[in-house]
């Protein structure tokens, strides 16, 4: 038999795990952009607050409207670093799952190299019998021609 017919149904597992190992990679790259999308949106956030202006002077009121300004900028900010972290988990996850999926497809190349070898294997073994029966058959000639 052939190696593809032999190896037809692990070539078609290679195919499906390929694939799936593809859109993991797909998956991991869109999450690693949202990460840093997140993380843009939360240096901006810092840079908003840290370009705050400070309170000189004025009334009262005023004051009061400025710490809510303040406290309207740290709290984005708190937002734009959660949203930063939850972006890390999927990544993360994203990251797991490629990893898992990439070392399937390896474990079935490595069914499949060692198959071939084996196959291999096998044909120099059939080689070498048939050699040695030609010897054999060659020598029994030879002897009797001797004979």
């Amino acid at each position: 038999m052939s190696a593809a017919a032999d190896d037809r149904a692990l070539n078609a597992v290679r195919r499906v795990r390929d694939s799936r190992e593809q859109d993991s990679r797909f998956g991991l790259q869109h999450a690693l952009n949202a990460v840093r999308r997140r993380q843009g949106e939360l240096r901006e956030a810092r840079e908003r607050r840290a370009a705050a202006p400070s309170f000189a002077f004025g009334s009262t009121a005023e004051f009061v409207a400025h710490l809510g300004q303040l406290a309207a900028l740290a709290e984005q900010e708190a937002r734009a670093a959660e949203r930063v972290e939850g972006s890390r988990l999927v990544a993360d996850e994203a990251t797991r799952r490629w990893q898992q999926d990439r070392q399937q497809v390896r474990v079935v190349d490595l069914l499949l190299e060692r198959r071939a070898e084996v196959r291999a294997a096998e044909r120099r073994r059939h080689e070498a019998h048939e050699l040695d029966d030609l010897a054999t058959q060659s020598w029994l000639r030879n002897r009797e021609a001797v004979s």
